[in-house]
């Protein structure tokens, strides 16, 4: 699901994601807060000591679950 930027969330801080790129491919995460750059996100794999510094949309994306409450996604 991609949002247009006037749906996107200023701040993916402590929500999931799905990394779509490099060796943690298709792996769960924990967005950490925003990289020094402003223009990436950290993240950490699930699982893993590692922080990532990806691109939303790109390089990353937002889990949602389908079964909650919208209003918790």
């Amino acid at each position: 699901m991609t949002l247009r930027k006037s749906q996107q969330p200023d701040d993916f801080t402590s929500r999931r994601v799905l990394i779509l790129c490099g060796p943690h491919k298709g792996q769960e995460g924990v967005c950490v807060g925003r990289a020094a750059d402003g223009k990436r996100w950290a993240v950490s794999p699930e699982g893993s000591n590692e922080v990532l510094q990806l691109v939303f949309e790109k390089e990353f994306g937002l889990l949602l679950d389908l079964s909650a409450n919208p209003d918790n996604n």
